[in-house]
Formats: structure tokens, C-alpha cells, sequence
């Protein structure tokens, strides 16, 4: 009984070291994690372009990867440079969507009848009256060169994981102890690679094709903006629960603001929700199935704790860090426990090859 009482004290010590060593560590970890994801994705389109068999059998594979890299960056640059012209453009209409959104609380005042009421104009002054949006919007362009500086870090580690993916194997062996312990941690690696490379893949797709309804449909609607805002929701995405209502919330604020009436609201609202619940209900469950196998109620509570520590970047990062820790659980009977209790449906596949325990998907 004493031993069980020290090893939970010394377990629940080590847990708030290493959550007190992620937090002060934000600035360093979130864009090695970040450079690591990348590489995921870029490896395993890499890997899915080579199936192709005339692409295959021509382009080597290091070179896939270094097209993919150039890609990659390319597309940072593009969002950099997408944020930043946008901001601009914002700083700019800031003070007519204000004096639109106004308007627009006075004419929801006046239909309920509520305009003549003291409290009325207190509560709108409180709400949006002393909000001056042109200030606001205007701190937020030092944060394109944070992004820009943060991007370049993670291309930088991508680049240099990439090369050290071809040695990676050889050191592992040469690292292990034994044989046997080489092998159980070339399978856990191997099954990481591919749950999270799949997941991220197939997130990534998705992501890119919702971002590409969502501008349809707010480009029909005439919304400002819509590119930017279809970026946003196609990275918002990457959030679990929250990140997909956030990502609709954000255009239809600004619609408010840039037509004040409810017509178009309603009309973004319902076509915005509606990719939403299409895509996440319909297309991404049939390309990913269950190969996470994490609890719904696990998800979010790694939701909670990873935006605790990291903020927006620890909510994207959720759930591929929760499922590497799961995997790794799962490859060592002593806390395979924790695993079963982590996952879904709680239930692993032996492969009586490997010896490996990994999560059914």
C-alpha cells in the first residue's frame, strides 16, 4: 500500500514537472513538433505520389521529398503574404464595419421594441460602442512577422528531419540494447508513422477541399475576404470540435458587419454549416475511419490540456500528440492499461510477426 501511495506521488510530481517544463518550453517545442508533424504529411504524400506507376518508376523518391519540401514552403510564403495583405485591407474598412454592425444592433433594437429603453444603449456602448476595431486589427500586424519567423523555423527543422529520416533506422539499432529491444521500437515507430502520417494526409485533404467550398460559397455571397477566410477555416479545422464552429463564426462576424442585415447572415451561416457537417460527418469519416481510436471524451480533454500549455498551436497538435502517446502506451504491456482505458473501443491487435500491440482502426 505505501509503494502504491509513493509511486502515485511520484507519478503525479513527474506529470506537473513535465507540464511545467511545456509550458515555459512554448517557444522551443511548438515548432520542433511542428517541423515533425510537416515532415509526416510531406513524407507520406511523397511516398502516396510514388504509387503512381509513371511517376513512380521516373521520379526517385528523394527527390518526391524535396518537391515536397519546395511545395511546402511555397505555400507558407503564400499564407504569409495572404495575412498580411488582408490585415491591411482590414485596417482600412475597419471603421465602416463598425459604423454597419451599429446600425445593424440599432435595427435589431428597434424590432424588438427595446430602442426607447435606457439600458439599451448602455448595454450596445458596452458591446460595441467602446470597441474601437481599427485599433485592435492594428496590433495584430506585428503578429505576420512572428508568423513569418516562426514558419522559417519550421522549415528549417523539416528540412534537416527529411535528411536525418534516412539514418534514422541504422541509429535506432545501433542505440538499442539488444536485438529484440530494436525491433519493438522500430515497430512502435513504424506504427506511428503510419497512423499519424495517414491522419495528417487525410486531414490535410479534407482541410484543403472544405477551405475550397467554403470560398465557393462565400464568393457567391459576395463576402469580403472569402480567401482568408477560407484558409482560416481550413487550418481551424485541424482543431477538433471547437475549430470547425470557430472557423464559421469568424466569416459570419464579418458578414454582419460588411451587409448588416440577416438575409446574407443566414445565408452564410446555413452554407458554411452545412460543408461543415458534410465533410465531418460524411467524407472524412469514410477516409479515416477509426485508425486514431482515441475516446471522444480523451480528444477533448487533450484539447483542453494541450491549448492550456500551447494555445492555438497545442489544439491543432492535440491529437496526433495524443495519439503517438497512446501507441506508445499500447507498445509496452506494463502501461498498456492506460492505453485500453485512452482508446476507443479498447480493444488492440496482436501481430504475432512483430510482437507489436497496436490500435485497431
Amino acid at each position: 500500500m505505501r509503494n502504491r501511495f509513493q509511486n502515485l506521488v511520484y507519478g503525479l510530481a513527474f506529470a506537473i514537472m513535465v507540464g511545467f517544463i511545456l509550458r515555459i518550453g512554448k517557444p522551443i517545442f511548438i515548432p520542433i513538433i511542428a517541423g515533425i508533424i510537416s515532415v509526416y504529411v510531406l513524407s507520406t504524400m511523397a511516398t502516396s505520389v510514388g504509387r503512381v506507376p509513371v511517376i513512380g518508376a521516373l521520379i526517385p523518391l528523394w527527390l518526391r521529398h524535396v518537391v515536397a519540401l519546395l511545395v511546402f514552403i511555397l505555400l507558407g510564403v503564400l499564407l504569409v503574404l495572404l495575412f498580411a495583405a488582408n490585415i491591411q485591407q482590414v485596417i482600412a474598412l475597419a471603421p465602416q464595419y463598425q459604423a454597419t454592425l451599429l446600425g445593424f444592433v440599432g435595427d435589431i433594437a428597434k424590432t424588438l421594441g427595446v430602442d426607447d429603453e435606457p439600458s439599451w444603449g448602455t448595454i450596445r456602448n458596452l458591446l460595441l460602442g467602446e470597441i474601437d476595431l481599427q485599433r485592435i486589427i492594428s496590433t495584430t500586424v506585428t503578429s505576420v512577422s512572428v508568423l513569418g519567423g516562426q514558419l522559417f523555423v519550421v522549415f528549417l527543422y523539416a528540412s534537416f528531419l527529411l535528411a536525418e529520416r534516412l539514418h534514422f533506422s541504422r541509429k535506432i539499432v545501433l542505440a538499442a540494447t539488444t536485438p529484440k529491444d530494436a525491433k519493438q521500437i522500430m515497430d512502435m515507430v513504424g506504427t506511428i508513422n503510419q497512423r499519424i502520417g495517414e491522419y495528417l494526409t487525410v486531414k490535410t485533404v479534407v482541410n484543403v477541399l472544405l477551405g475550397v467550398i467554403s470560398y465557393i460559397c462565400m464568393r457567391l455571397i459576395g463576402v469580403d475576404f472569402a480567401g482568408f477566410f477560407a484558409v482560416l477555416i481550413g487550418v481551424l479545422n485541424y482543431i477538433p470540435y471547437v475549430g470547425s464552429m470557430v472557423g464559421v463564426a469568424f466569416p459570419v462576424l464579418l458578414t454582419a458587419a460588411q451587409f448588416g442585415a440577416f438575409q446574407p447572415i443566414a445565408i452564410v451561416l446555413v452554407s458554411l454549416t452545412a460543408s461543415q457537417m458534410f465533410m465531418g460527418g460524411v467524407v472524412e469519416p469514410r477516409l479515416l475511419g477509426r485508425s486514431m481510436n482515441l475516446s471522444p471524451f480523451v480528444v477533448l480533454i487533450s484539447l483542453t490540456v494541450w491549448y492550456a500549455l500551447w494555445g492555438i498551436g497545442g489544439a491543432i497538435l492535440a491529437v496526433p500528440m495524443t495519439s503517438v502517446v497512446v501507441i506508445v502506451l499500447a507498445a509496452f504491456q506494463p502501461t498498456r492499461p492506460i492505453a485500453i482505458l485512452l482508446s476507443q473501443n479498447g480493444h488492440f491487435a496482436e501481430d504475432g510477426k512483430t510482437g507489436k500491440a497496436e490500435l485497431q482502426q
